[in-house]
């Protein structure tokens, strides 16, 4: 089955000093996290903020969209430049809110590009390397900024983090340098600018040897036993979990009857799976099982592989946890099929579950483990959601973006609950 054909409407606004120029034009690359748009806005613009993204849905095999784009122009751009009280009244929005950039997220401000880039080239110096080219934007959102970087050394990645997100910066060296494959080579790490410079560890994987994925996870998380009383790493294990419990399932974190919401009858179904949810932790609470390293986020997504083995990537939710709650095979083939597993997918997700228990018969029979990681995986999904809720929500300053991220997690929960 061919993928629906992508139209976007992407509406770039430039600013200059007092002056601000718009220009609208038709896309079929992806947009979303800024890919793509210095591309169409010409060579030597500067990216800032998305201030807007619309889904319109998909009609006739075409999914339509609607972005908002702040840029600051390149010297020398030609462009109608003009004031802004005399544009229509949606784009005097737009241009308010270019003016008022969220105050923690630092490369939506003028100037934080050019001192990124030579923090950039200082560093791929020490290295003996220069840069070939601009950097290609991969992500620019208000948790990170992700560029792919050409140089003579070969390609490499650098990563700016909001300061809420630091320990990913303090962090993903101890992984790369004491436990190999946890995270990638790390080239330069600067915690009070929230810089990354990291090597690449190779390519997406579509659909990976779940097996061989899940055997080693199971490694990675066994060995960060006895490093992670030196890593002071945040406690999300089950108990965390079942303390947020309530709050989970409350109609504000719901957003009952809000747009995108739950309903009011949607709620009261997952809220009668409390007992079940609360006992699901407990069990986990008490299994004879070690915490571990979490990674808080793995999806295919954040993994890359390269000759048979594998890197994580992003470990900006990383904690210490129960293993079974982080541990989810199914998140590696796509949030598409995630939903909707056809036989073929339940038979390789079953296998590469066994796969992974095995490394763990040492602390408990099979069935005890399965039993175990039924649980997790029922009750992983708040684990996640936590991500948003007690992680990234209260952090941002621009709230809508992320107000109801959380929610495709809980209704999973209780797909599964009635599943």
């Amino acid at each position: 089955m061919s993928l629906p054909r992508r139209e976007t409407t992407l509406h770039l606004l430039f600013t200059r000093g007092g002056k601000a120029a718009l220009r609208t034009l038709t896309t079929d690359q992806t947009s979303y996290f800024g890919a793509n748009v210095l591309e169409a806005a010409g060579e030597g613009s500067v990216l800032l903020r998305r201030l807007q993204f619309r889904f319109s849905g998909e009609v006739g095999g075409v999914r339509r969209a609607e972005s908002v784009w702040h840029l600051e122009a390149a010297p020398g751009l030609d462009l109608d430049w003009q004031p802004a009280s005399e544009w229509p009244e949606r784009a005097r929005e737009w241009f308010e809110s270019a003016r008022t950039p969220p105050g923690n997220v630092p490369w939506m401000h003028a100037g934080w590009h050019a001192d990124a880039l030579a923090w950039l080239d200082a560093e791929l110096t020490e290295q003996g390397w220069v840069r070939r080219g601009p950097p290609t934007v991969l992500k620019h959102w208000q948790i990170s900024v992700l560029w792919r970087v050409e140089t003579s050394g070969g390609r490499v990645y650098f990563k700016g983090v909001s300061d809420f997100f630091r320990r990913e910066v303090e962090v993903t060296p101890l992984l790369s340098r004491e436990l190999p494959g946890a995270a990638p080579p790390v080239l330069a790490a600067d915690t009070e600018l929230g810089f990354l410079l990291l090597a690449d560890a190779g390519k997406e994987c579509g659909v990976p040897d779940l097996n061989a994925l899940m055997r080693q996870l199971a490694h990675l998380q066994r060995a960060s036993v006895p490093l992670l009383g030196h890593w002071a790493l945040r406690d999300r294990g089950p108990e965390y979990v079942l303390s947020w419990l309530d709050r989970l399932l409350s109609d504000g974190v719901l957003l009952t009857d809000q747009q995108g919401g739950f309903t009011a009858e949607e709620a009261a179904r997952l809220r009668a799976h409390r007992s079940a949810l609360e006992a699901a932790l407990r069990r986990l609470s008490a299994s004879p099982l070690p915490r571990t390293l979490g990674h808080g986020d793995l999806h295919g997504g954040n993994v890359v592989e390269r000759g048979g083995r594998f890197t994580f990537l992003d470990w900006s939710d990383v904690c210490l946890t129960h293993p079974f709650l982080d541990a989810h095979p199914a998140y590696f083939l796509g949030f598409e099929a995630l939903d909707a597993l056809d036989g073929d997918q339940r038979a390789l997700v079953a296998d590469a579950r066994d796969t992974y228990l095995q490394a763990w018969t040492d602390f408990a029979p099979p069935t005890e483990l399965r039993a175990l990681f039924e649980d997790a995986r029922l009750v992983g999904e708040l684990f996640r959601a936590l991500g948003y809720v007690d992680g990234i929500q209260p952090a941002v300053e621009d709230k809508a973006e992320w107000h109801g991220a959380h929610l495709e997690h809980l209704r999973r929960l209780l797909g599964r609950e009635e599943g």
